[in-house]
């Protein structure tokens, strides 16, 4: 084990830098929405929750409790998680958490299912165990029932029932035993009544004394059901649900509301619980007339809303952009491939612009792309992030959006510009800035202390943290799949090397991120250079370039232990920068083979490589679907 010393300010912490054959053999597996198993269980535990009630073996004619399966998972951030994270795994109708692996307590064996209709209604995201741990955020404006909001205009958002439910503010209903619901509410939340909706089964027959809050006959019998469940691979017959544990307590009173249901616009009566919202359609079939509320895609739409809906749409495409001067014979602008030996511009500046890093989406409108760019100042990279009509359109046709992340050249920050920090050196470069998988992370390089540093902020850009400070360069950070690894190359000791740290989080919210590096692991070691890490899209592979058999040739190695090494380019010219394909099956790079850089694409046994672009300009810096 080699020790290194890296100096941080307000202290200095010895970190074990471990040689990549002495590294673990494997990285924990799952959490990761773009690698290709996200309708996957992340845990089994999970699976073992989600078999009880919704196996094909047990469920027949009866409505979903969590929903046909999973559609994202990921390591959110939770202070009393393993390194401030959780694993999650999200469900159309609730999201499964584990908060501690080690925990394996309880008949769910450790499987928690978060608040997140009282996150909903009161617009704030739980952060820690403890209640008051919490980061404010507008109350989501998301239908309660029905369709979502492009095409469900008259459901209520939970926010319009913050005046009506218990949330640490005390509020009861009055017990109303024997009564049928007849109150309705709209979408600005006004109450009003309807005799012809008061049923004889909306008839109530439980008051909750905890929160006070009524329930009738038909919800009630709902979360009484017996049926049929499975069990340890045996079905059997009992509780279908423990309702305690799937929905938590009441926190309103039933209402009835009018939601766009398909193309239909129907009745609804729903009830708001800690952790679940019941419906009941009379029209429907049987079996299906109480439903749960789809609380997973409700709470994702607005925890994610840039990540679009991943419950209904396949896994993104990217395309495949890059850097050429070949209209400004100096400067680097961006290029969109056009596989005909070409590209069609994307930037239009004064001076060099490229990009490192997609913020991907399930909805195409969503999509963003982040660059480096000295556009205000020939003298400072800084980050800039482009929207998708920037990107196909051009960051200089019209209804384009260009945001600025970053103001460390001198120019004078606009009043709802990000917050930089206290800047010793007045003016600083930031570049290599890469989003995390879920879109909700910045990790980038600046020199703003001296040496180029790893720092990490939210997408707000304010107050970044430093997670390196060695005083050397660091460069070309990017994710692991899961978001709980960084990987980067750094030659602090005399020549470039790939390290990869796991990140530990102190806090997280809608203004800033604190985080910190642990557990750094030395994934190379050798007297030459290794550049440009990618990881694959599994989270298995990196792909990097190297000059250790004497000129620059594309490699690829295991993440976890840095071993399992192979040289994929075999030639007399410099081959680097290499990047994934969204499917994990080719490599984009560039190479001056033909006299100048060129991008070309490759599968993974190094075979079948194609010239992208065939022109006398230098074409270089290749991004694809990281």
């Amino acid at each position: 084990m080699l020790l290194r010393t890296l100096r941080r300010r307000g202290g200095t912490i010895i970190v074990a830098i471990m040689l990549g054959a002495l590294a673990l053999a494997a990285l924990p597996v799952g959490a990761a929405p773009f690698d290709g198993t996200r309708s996957q269980f992340a845990d089994a535990r999970f699976n073992t929750v989600w078999t009880r009630t919704d196996s094909q073996n047990v469920r027949g004619g009866r409505s979903w409790y969590w929903g046909p399966g999973p559609w994202f998972d990921y390591a959110e951030f939770y202070r009393q998680g393993e390194n401030g994270l959780r694993t999650v795994q999200y469900f159309d109708k609730a999201r499964m958490e584990i908060n501690n692996p080690a925990d394996r307590s309880g008949p769910n064996q450790g499987v928690t299912n978060g608040l997140l209709v009282k996150e909903l209604v009161s617009g704030r995201m739980q952060l820690g165990n403890d209640p008051y741990d919490t980061d404010q955020r507008p109350a989501a404006d998301v239908p309660v029932a029905g369709n979502p909001r492009n095409s469900n205009t008259m459901a209520p958002g939970y926010s319009v029932f913050a005046g009506l439910a218990t949330i640490d503010n005390g509020y009861r209903d009055p017990q109303r035993l024997n009564e049928t619901v007849a109150s309705t509410i709209d979408r600005n939340g006004n109450l009003g009544l309807r005799s012809d909706l008061a049923l004889p089964e909306t008839k109530i027959v439980q008051y909750n004394s905890v929160t006070g809050h009524n329930i009738p006959q038909v919800f009630w019998d709902f979360m009484q059901l017996q049926g049929r469940i499975e069990v340890d691979n045996k079905i059997q017959n009992g509780p279908v649900v423990d309702w305690l544990f799937a929905m938590g307590l009441p926190i309103t009173d039933p209402y009835w509301t009018q939601a766009q249901i398909g193309s239909e616009t129907k009745d609804v009566l729903v009830q708001l619980f800690e952790r679940r919202v019941l419906t009941y359609v009379p029209s429907n079939p049987e079996g299906y007339k109480v439903e749960m509320g789809n609380v997973g895609q409700h709470y994702f739409q607005w925890r994610y809303s840039h990540l679009g809906m991943p419950w209904a749409a396949p896994d993104p495409s990217l395309p495949l952009v890059y850097a050429s001067n070949i209209d400004t014979g100096s400067h680097w602008e961006v290029y969109m491939s056009n596989n005909a030996g070409g590209g069609t511009r994307i930037t239009r500046n004064p001076q060099e612009t490229v990009a490192f890093s997609w913020r991907r989406s399930w909805d195409p409108a969503m999509l963003t792309l982040l660059v480096d760019s000295r556009r205000t100042n020939a003298q400072f990279r800084q980050i800039y992030e482009y929207d998708v009509n920037a990107i196909y359109k051009g960051d200089f046709s019209a209804n384009t959006f260009v945001r600025r992340l970053t103001y460390t050249d001198g120019t004078e920050p606009p009043n709802n510009a990000p917050y930089p920090g206290y800047l010793p050196n007045n003016t600083a470069n930031n570049y290599n800035a890469s989003y995390s998988p879920d879109g909700t992370k910045i990790v980038f390089v600046t020199d703003r202390w001296g040496g180029q540093e790893l720092f990490i902020m939210n997408p707000a850009g304010n107050s970044p943290t430093q997670l390196t400070n060695q005083g050397c360069i660091n460069e070309s950070p990017t994710w692991s799949p899961n978001g709980r690894y960084i990987y980067w190359t750094s030659n602090c000791d005399g020549d470039f090397e790939i390290y990869r740290g796991e990140i530990a989080y102190n806090y997280e919210g809608s203004w800033s991120v604190d985080a910190r590096l642990v557990n750094v692991v030395n994934l190379t070691n050798n007297t030459v250079d290794d550049r440009f890490p990618r990881v694959s899209p599994d989270g298995k592979t990196i792909a990097f370039g190297s000059n250790r058999d004497g000129n620059w040739e594309i490699y690829t190695m295991s993440s976890a232990s840095g071993d399992t090494l192979r040289r994929l380019t075999t030639n007399n010219a410099s081959d680097d920068s290499p990047t994934w394909s969204a499917d994990g099956s080719k490599l984009a790079f560039a190479s001056d083979r033909d006299g100048d850089f060129e991008i070309y694409t490759m599968t993974l046994d190094g075979n079948n490589t194609t010239q992208i672009t065939n022109n006398s300009a230098q074409d270089r810096w290749p991004l694809w679907a990281q």
